[in-house]
């Protein structure tokens, strides 16, 4: 059994959102937190100390090979809880990204529900697992029903809940690229890397707007449970916060039933053969020559949503600063780690900035919402530092030369303007780490992973 004050852990650490126009980062303290003062509606950031101490015994265990896959947008799903908290306190604009074509990328992995594998997308920016339903209906943004292969997911799901779909409940989730998906909630017993899970709670997803990549058939979140969206009712739509039904996700199921140490463990790669997951244990991946580091997790209170302010939701950081061809900056922000973000969101000064290193320099379009460069651009010396320690980006992913603006045949560039926030580590900074949320001591492990 996971001990209580652990067990305790997995509703208290963190989540986290960004400040406007370069604000600095002040500290306060008080007996058990730091509490940062942003210029940001709707936000209280703090900061706990860990309630126990589990350092990652480095086995390697219980892991699972990373997908890549094209799909058809970026993806901000971390975005969709900060962007309506702007919209509710009257912040300022708030841009979904935009596509530029079918180049994004995502990881997937393989799960057994039921005994039937589905192929599903790695997202530790949110925290529903969900899978396709048999009777799936695809929606446009009017909401109007269109034909199913349009929203782009992988084959159905052909079984079902155990025991049939709970009564009086449903499931509803919107992303911050726009898509939502709707349907009926469940148990099934679920099986991920190696570790199985009986009578999981999860979604089948019965409707929704989605652009897909044709090959994976839903997601599996990695995040807190207070980001989990079952709700009372049978209105599919109804998502009111005091309709909110609260219960545990996959990972905090394995963790609370004793079934693996309280941390799991990130290796993504260019290369998809190369990627891999790991859950209470560490990939297979060699880390002798890396450097090492390690920052606490901060939490973010969210004024108007109580429940955020005793569990934990987004994976947060804030680097102690960043640097790019020869300059530094040592101001501070918090950034939500987030394994379904393509790119790297930065405050709009700080983008401007890095993208200006560029040779030529990388400009920004209103259109695609992002910045792009002559392909046979030189990108700057780009790395965000962790403590003590800077985490380099590999120039091949500063520039991406399949994301083409087709008139003008200039590339889009890996880093972007986050706004008003969220501010995101995405998977061009995460492809040059291994990184373990190890929930135990409260902590987020990176090693450094740029060349392989």
């Amino acid at each position: 059994m996971m001990p209580p004050s652990l067990i305790g852990l997995l509703g208290l650490a963190a989540l986290s959102s960004a400040a406007p126009a370069l604000p600095h980062l002040s500290t306060h303290a008080n007996h058990h937190s730091a509490v940062h003062s942003l210029s940001l509606p709707g936000f209280q950031f703090r900061r706990v100390e860990p309630l126990v101490s589990i350092s990652s015994s480095k086995k390697v265990q219980n892991h699972l090979c990373l997908r890549r896959l094209s799909t058809g947008k970026p993806r901000r799903s971390a975005a969709a809880v900060f962007g309506q908290v702007q919209r509710d306190n009257d912040g300022g604009r708030y841009e979904n990204v935009t596509a530029v074509n079918h180049y994004a990328v995502e990881y997937a992995v393989s799960a057994i529900f039921n005994g039937i594998p589905m192929t599903i997308v790695v997202d530790s920016g949110s925290a529903d697992t969900w899978i396709r339903g048999f009777n799936f209906t695809c929606r446009n943004g009017l909401n109007q029903t269109i034909p199913s292969e349009a929203c782009g997911l992988g084959p159905p799901f052909t079984g079902d809940f155990v025991g049939g779909p709970l009564e009086d409940e449903h499931f509803t989730i919107a992303y911050g690229d726009g898509e939502n998906i709707q349907g009926r909630v469940g148990y099934m017993d679920v099986e991920f890397a190696g570790i199985m899970v009986a009578g999981q709670e999860i979604a089948l997803a019965s409707q929704g707007t989605w652009l897909g990549n044709g090959v994976s058939s839903g997601v599996l979140g990695l995040a807190y449970p207070s980001l989990t969206s079952a709700y009372m009712g049978d209105d599919l739509d109804a998502d009111a916060q005091y309709l909110s039904v609260p219960y545990s996700p996959l990972f905090t199921s394995m963790v609370s039933d004793g079934l693996i140490e309280p941390y799991w463990t990130l290796a993504m790669a260019r290369n998809s053969s190369l990627g891999s997951i790991s859950l209470g244990g560490m990939p297979p991946v060699n880390l002798s020559h890396s450097n090492y580091d390690s920052t606490p997790i901060l939490i973010a209170e969210i004024i108007d949503k109580e429940k955020t302010a005793w569990q934990p939701s987004f994976y947060t950081i804030v680097p102690k600063g960043f640097h790019f061809g020869q300059e530094t900056t040592t101001l501070e922000y918090p950034f939500i780690l987030d394994t379904a973000t393509s790119l790297i969101y930065l405050p709009y000064n700080l983008a401007e900035a890095v993208n200006g290193q560029f040779d030529p320099p990388a400009k920004y379009s209103y259109y695609y919402d992002s910045y792009f460069t002559k392909c046979d651009a030189i990108p700057p010396r780009f790395g965000v530092q962790i403590e003590g320690t800077t985490f380099w980006v590999n120039s091949q992913d500063l520039l991406n030369k399949e994301v083409k603006d087709p008139d003008t045949g200039y590339c889009q560039t890996g880093i972007s303007d986050g706004g008003e926030g969220p501010f995101i580590l995405g998977a061009v900074f995460l492809t040059n780490v291994v990184v373990s949320m190890n929930i135990g001591s409260g902590r987020v492990e990176f090693w450094s992973h740029e060349l392989y």
